[in-house]
């Protein structure tokens, strides 16, 4: 795909996004092996550690620090099930920005979209390198504790892990499973936040197209009360494009409902569970900054607080774009239209007076506001 390719390179990477262009059966077979053997460890990661939690951990610092990495593998979990079970869905996103009346029509409009594009990619990239950076030391870590016969994690098993083929095997299978959650992490969450700009995207090309036509027919206006020119009725083609513009703003407003119903359980989630590990680590830290094993946590706990306010600030970014189109039909030169041209731009104008909100299960609204008031419940 075109759009957000570097984001769907992370999800292949991850094992859960086979490349639409992969139509061969050997390449599904293979992809398909691939994928149970990052996804199926991860899982099984999950459920030993809740096991744990619920069998073995008999302290509360242990309990603390265990359930941090649980809430991580079971938002990721989500995250990949997501992902695995509405591949159409997320398709569809991509190819409606690539169909009419969503596809740019000309160099201005495609400047817009290149823009917006590397932009993504340019933030993709640097979370990747953050993410990136806080799973290498983790690693590190847990290969140091695997070398002197301690497990990365903390697990109940169904076998004896004191074996020596046991212990390395599990040991492996752990590290594995962190480093593709972090994948799939990065993919997920880039991959939604491009959905979202690219909301920005295509309210900037409808303003863009609306100031255009707006300069057309008043240089049409104009031109015709000069002396030696007559007015000429717009082409019959032409007719229709401001009610086209009205169809494509509905588009829009139809495109983000769809990334919201794709992706809510992943917000909600996300966001809950977020709040947990955020609000443990914060704890965790108050009584334990001085140890060594602190300096993982803050790390941790920054790149859990980057995780959320990437999502906020795209969201926030799409309301500030959705309620700024009535303001910049506001600013054309809209009394030289007649009166149904009038009438079609009071219709956007009237649609714009409410925002595009991503939520999360309708609990939580994408916004800097948000981010503020988790923030705050998190230091308190």
């Amino acid at each position: 795909m075109e759009l957000l390719s570097f984001n769907f390179f992370l999800y292949t990477m991850g094992g859960i996004w086979r490349p639409v262009e992969w139509t061969s059966s050997c390449a599904k077979l293979l992809y398909n092996v691939f994928s149970f053997c990052t996804i199926v460890p991860m899982y099984f990661l999950m459920v030993t550690q809740f096991m744990d939690l619920v069998l073995v951990v008999d302290k509360v610092e242990d309990f603390i620090t265990n359930s941090l990495i649980f809430m991580t593998i079971v938002i990721v979990c989500c995250k990949a099930t997501t992902a695995m079970v509405r591949p159409d869905m997320i398709i569809d996103l991509v190819q409606t920005l690539s169909r009419k009346p969503c596809k740019p029509q000309d160099a201005d409009e495609a400047a817009i979209q290149t823009k917006f594009d590397e932009f993504i990619r340019s933030c993709s990239i640097k979370y990747s390198l953050l993410a990136t950076g806080s799973v290498t030391g983790v690693t590190i870590r847990s290969v140091l504790n695997a070398m002197q016969g301690i497990l990365p994690y903390r697990a109940w098993l169904p076998y004896d892990s004191t074996l020596s083929l046991a212990f390395w095997i599990t040991s492996i299978q752990q590290i594995f499973s962190s480093i593709f959650a972090t994948v799939i992490n990065i993919s997920t969450d880039t991959l939604v936040f491009g959905l979202l700009l690219q909301t920005c995207a295509q309210l900037k090309i409808l303003e863009r197209r609306l100031h255009k036509l707006v300069i057309s027919r008043t240089a049409g206006e104009v031109a015709g009360k000069q002396p030696g020119c007559s007015s000429v009725a717009p082409p019959l083609h032409e007719k229709g494009m401001i009610s086209g513009y009205i169809r494509h703003h509905l588009c829009i407003y139809e495109y983000a409902r769809t990334v919201n119903n794709v992706f809510n359980q992943i917000l909600f989630v996300q966001f809950f569970g977020s709040i947990l590990i955020l609000c443990t680590s914060v704890y965790y830290l108050s009584s334990h900054i001085m140890e060594s094993a602190a300096a993982t946590m803050v790390i941790y706990t920054i790149c859990m607080f980057v995780q959320i306010y990437v999502y906020c600030w795209s969201g926030n970014e799409v309301i500030l774009k959705s309620t700024n189109v009535g303001d910049a039909i506001y600013h054309t030169d809209w009394p030289l239209l007649t009166i149904r041209e009038k009438k079609d731009l009071l219709m956007i104008m009237i649609r714009s007076t409410i925002p595009i909100k991503f939520t999360s299960s309708s609990l939580i609204t994408l916004s800097l506001q948000s981010y503020s008031n988790v923030s705050i419940a998190t230091v308190n």
